[in-house]
């Protein structure tokens, strides 16, 4: 009963099922254009990780949310209190993501094992490479062997409890000097038991899947058409979706609004406050007037710089309420 009371609540006031909330902001690797890693003296989401007794106040305040996707700009596995929170969870019906993306370099076997047990729904791995030599020249201190020996045991732990979950997702950055490993993936999918692969294009445009030599275009083609559910690139206004559907908050509550907020913060802490009121707060009302193309945006808002804005103004396409897909 009480479970229904909410739905209706949630449908009445148009609240998200679905929260992300930023497990980590700390990270063992040194990719090579991660901004975290750069000091950027203008990048507000510090350095933490969430406490089980904060992911307990934000769900007391927020009873109807049924989703969190807990990845974004650090690693997960280094939160000591994760394997509380992941049965925590498990416990309230709450499923869990990290679909952002992880590195899964350290992980212990306590985590591992807790991905299966507390039926974690779904992993993506960030891999730019099929070996060490690869591998290593993005996501640097990181290591492949390792990385690849946690999937294979969080495999076994799949099979020990008979369990589908988390599934799996692979996401493989294309740069120049990985490239020449397109035609191992599949089978290092296989091998890992990896349900779906995607490609990206790095932020820099060093490489374009458009002007790949047509045998690694083809067997991209081939990947993806093969992928029940092929993860593409993200258009101008997708991101901008999560605003209404999913928001992004960072690991301290403090309220970002989606996953491309590093340098403003909506003033407003969400394990102070509900949802509802951080969601109605004076700021996100103005930037849903920006991104509808209603409003100009200033300083005050991430949005002021974001490329995706700047693409909206340049195709005078902007988020169109009606065609959002809520959950």
């Amino acid at each position: 009963m009480a479970n229904r009371l909410w739905s209706i609540y949630r449908k009445i006031y148009k609240l998200p099922k679905m929260a992300r909330i930023e497990a980590c902001s700390l990270c063992q690797l040194n990719c090579r254009d991660c901004y975290m890693r750069a000091n950027d003296p203008r990048v507000v989401i510090g350095k933490g990780f969430l406490t089980l007794e904060n992911f307990k106040k934000f769900i007391k305040l927020n009873p109807y949310i049924e989703y969190v996707e807990l990845s974004l700009s650090g690693e997960i596995f280094l939160n000591p209190e994760l394997t509380d929170i992941i049965k925590y969870s498990y416990e309230k019906g709450i499923n869990l993501t990290a679909v952002n993306g992880v590195n899964f370099n350290t992980v212990s076997e306590e985590q591992i094992e807790a991905l299966v047990k507390y039926q974690f729904m779904g992993i993506t791995f960030s891999i730019d490479g099929t070996s060490s030599k690869s591998y290593e020249i993005y996501r640097r201190n990181g290591n492949f062997n390792q990385l690849i020996s946690n999937i294979k045991k969080l495999n076994y732990y799949k099979e020990k409890y008979n369990s589908i979950y988390p599934l799996l997702e692979w996401q493989y950055i294309l740069f120049k000097h990985n490239t020449n490993e397109i035609e191992n993936i599949k089978s290092l999918g296989e091998e890992l038991k990896i349900e779906n692969i995607f490609f990206k294009e790095p932020w820099n445009g060093e490489v374009l899947i458009s002007e790949l030599d047509p045998k690694n275009k083809a067997i991209i083609e081939n990947i993806t058409e093969n992928n029940k559910e092929y993860k593409e690139l993200d258009n101008n206004t997708n991101i901008c979706h999560q605003i209404y559907i999913s928001p992004q908050i960072n690991w301290n509550g403090e309220m970002l609004g989606c996953c491309c907020s590093i340098h403003n913060t909506i003033g407003i802490n969400a394990f102070k406050y509900s949802l509802k009121k951080c969601i109605n707060s004076k700021k996100m009302k103005y930037i849903k007037k920006v991104i509808t193309g209603k409003k100009e945006a200033d300083s005050s808002i991430f949005c002021h710089h974001c490329v995706y804005l700047e693409n909206m103004k340049a195709t005078n396409k902007y988020v169109n309420t009606c065609e959002i897909k809520f959950l």
